[in-house]
């Protein structure tokens, strides 16, 4: 069964929802990223892509660059440019591209069940890819970018995410590329209950994009594991972060 659970969110301040999304960290080169974090002061690609706070030329892949990373994020999150959820939530994510609407839930995902194929794959992994993210992931104890998990339809879960859109949007914003993005939470501890127990039904998720992503996740998870940084007080290391989808209309 499928270990889908509830996550205590570090998520941007909503004076912030328009200034720090960004696109995915592998969409940029070299020079595109730089440009971009140039013109976009506070986007989350400082985080995700710290060699742009460095001399183009410096090694990407320095120890340096990662604690960068880290000390960015850290001062955001001071500064309130973060803000950390008080309980664990689940959260819709709704996209909107031309008329079209996908709609996912944001959630923690187990990475026992990726180990144990309660997660099924379909791509081989680099080594070289991996490894950026495992220095980014261990640097931030955070992971920033998701992992999209399907599943086999469940009309309950349809319905509780529907129920959720119904309510206002935590985000609601435009990119450039004109895809509408919307974010709703799902907070109620009896429908996070039921959630959960929905996906302790399913059998299986199914890696539909970011297997760098998920395998990176559960090496740090493991290294973690291995050297006893799992310990109270740290950042959960056992879940890593999906969207698990279905197309609703």
């Amino acid at each position: 069964m499928a270990k889908i659970r509830p996550f205590q969110a570090i998520r941007p301040e909503k004076s912030y929802g328009n200034v720090i999304p960004a696109l995915p960290y592998d969409v940029f080169s070299d020079s595109e990223a730089r440009a971009y974090v140039e013109s976009h002061p506070g986007t989350f690609l400082t985080i995700d892509r710290p060699e742009t706070l460095f001399e183009a030329g410096h090694d990407m892949y320095a120890p340096e660059v990662y604690e960068k990373a880290n000390e960015t994020f850290e001062s955001w999150i001071r500064e309130g440019r973060f803000l950390t959820e008080t309980t664990p939530c689940y959260y819709v994510y709704e996209l909107t591209m031309e008329g079209r609407v996908q709609t996912g839930l944001v959630a923690a995902s187990s990475v026992r069940d990726y180990e144990n194929n309660v997660i099924l794959k379909h791509e081989n992994t680099r080594a070289d890819k991996e490894l950026d993210r495992i220095r980014h992931v261990d640097a931030l104890s955070a992971q920033t970018g998701p992992i999209f998990l399907a599943f086999r339809p469940v009309e309950r879960v349809r319905e509780i995410m529907a129920a959720a859109k119904k309510e206002a949007p935590l985000y609601d914003l435009t990119g450039e590329d004109k895809v509408t993005h919307r974010i709703y939470r799902i907070g109620g501890e009896e429908t996070i209950r039921e959630l959960t127990n929905l996906f302790d039904a399913i059998d299986h998720t199914y890696i539909a994009d970011g297997h760098h992503r998920a395998a990176s996740a559960v090496k740090v998870s493991r290294m973690r594991r291995e050297s006893l940084e799992n310990r109270p007080g740290k950042r959960n290391s056992n879940s890593f972060f999906p969207s698990c989808s279905r197309r609703m209309n």
